[in-house]
C-alpha cells in the first residue's frame, strides 16, 4: 500500500481496530496500545487548531512508518 491510500484509510478510521487492520494491510506491524496512540493523534489532527498548527494525517504517517 502507498503512502496516500495508507493517509486515506487511516483517515477514514472510526476505531482502533480500523487503524490496526489499515496498518496490517499496509503491512506494518503495530501493538494495540501503539494503534490507540496513532488513532488518537490522528483525531487531534481533525481539529482546526491543528491545521492552523499545520499537523495533517500525512505528516503523522511519515513520522510513525518513517516514509
Amino acid at each position: 500500500m502507498d503512502e496516500k491510500t495508507l493517509v486515506d484509510e487511516l483517515g477514514k478510521a472510526q476505531t482502533v481496530d480500523e487503524v490496526l487492520a489499515a496498518v496490517k494491510e499496509a503491512g506494518r506491524g503495530m501493538t494495540y496500545e501503539q494503534a490507540d496512540e496513532l488513532f488518537g493523534r490522528i483525531n487531534q489532527t481533525k481539529c482546526d487548531a491543528a491545521e492552523l498548527s499545520g499537523d495533517t494525517i500525512e505528516k503523522i504517517v511519515r513520522t510513525t512508518f518513517g516514509i
